[in-house]
């Protein structure tokens, strides 16, 4: 072999695994929250990258990450007229319609919803095995109303599939469909067989301890919340779980220096997902502790502007306070 076509083929070989590494990348630093190391990837592109599918399908995550759905959802709108089977545009596509549906008026909602309905159900027919987009049918399926396209009898066949798949997540959402449908001893069935085979599922636990937190048995959602934090593999799994953990301090009165220390230990860790709200269980916590000083220096740094819920919470939080000190 000539050393110019030796050369060559370096060259491409080179070229495709950097491309390669730089997605690889760019989902790794996504799914961690850096947006500022996705950003710089994603300002590495070329120019014909840039002008991709795939570049145009990076540059709405980053707008979604900033809190800028609508632009990204126009962007991959436009893309999806001259491209019908792509998975990645269909389901990125979907995530921003979810996000304008849950932000649009009551009259907007519905036209958002069959967008959403309408690209995760093409994921699915373009690849059956997609995990991420079955969690989200199903999830869409068992949240909408009927009118808007929910279906839980379609959201139930689903579930069966994903379980063929990936047992851990079809699990969860069989699991999740039965107590939807009122059948909650096939879901504890579900789930307790899956626990057999994964022991160490820290999303099995959390589904079982979100289900017994929902129908108020306490002390069980403790202990699977507990056992949720303790295989948790990834940073996100181990916060996800040590913030119910507190929430559920705050709603049941129970093991409420433990709630304190799941919170306090969520606060030192780098995501901000909960950073308003852990504040204000913090300080419901203390206040229920009698600690008054150090709830008043919490609630005080809460942030309501973006909201209306919270803003709602911690004014009637506040004249809670007043009184206990009147």
């Amino acid at each position: 072999m000539r050393v110019t076509q030796l050369f060559l083929i370096i060259f491409i070989s080179v070229f495709i695994t950097n491309s390669h590494a730089s997605q690889t990348d760019f989902d790794k630093a996504m799914s961690n929250n850096n947006i500022k190391s996705a950003e710089i990837l994603y300002q590495s592109l070329t120019d014909k990258e840039l002008m991709s599918v795939a570049g145009k399908v990076m540059k709405s995550r980053l707008l979604m990450a900033k809190g800028e759905s609508e632009e990204a959802y126009d962007l991959l709108e436009a893309v999806r007229e001259n491209h019908k089977n792509n998975v990645d545009l269909e389901y990125y596509f979907g995530l921003t319609a979810a996000d304008m549906a849950q932000k649009a008026s009551i009259f907007s909602k519905l036209g958002y919803a069959e967008d959403v309905l309408e690209a995760w159900e093409k994921v699915v027919e373009l690849d059956p095995k997609h995990v991420a987009g079955l969690n989200h049918l199903i999830g869409f399926h068992l949240a909408a109303p009927g009118i808007a396209g929910g279906d839980k009898d379609k959201a139930l066949i689903l579930a069966k599939q994903l379980q063929k798949i990936d047992l851990e997540n079809g699990a969860q959402q069989l699991a999740n469909v039965y107590w939807q449908t009122e059948e909650p001893a096939m879901a504890d069935k579900i789930i307790a067989q899956a626990l057999i085979e994964l022991p160490e599922s820290s999303s099995l636990y959390f589904t079982k301890a979100s289900a017994f937190m929902r129908a108020k048995e306490w002390q069980k959602a403790h202990d699977d919340f507990a056992q949720a934090i303790k295989y948790a593999k990834t940073a996100e799994q181990k916060s996800h779980a040590l913030y119910q953990q507190g929430k559920l301090s705050v709603e049941s009165g129970l093991e409420v220096d433990a709630g304190i220390a799941a919170l306090t230990e969520v606060s030192s860790m780098e995501s901000t997902k909960y950073k308003n709200w852990l504040e204000f269980r913090l300080a419901q916590l203390y206040l229920h502790n009698k600690d008054l000083k150090q709830a008043k220096i919490l609630i005080a740094q809460v942030n309501t502007d973006e909201d209306k819920e919270l803003k709602k919470r911690v004014k009637k939080f506040k004249k809670k306070m007043k009184k206990l000190k009147s």
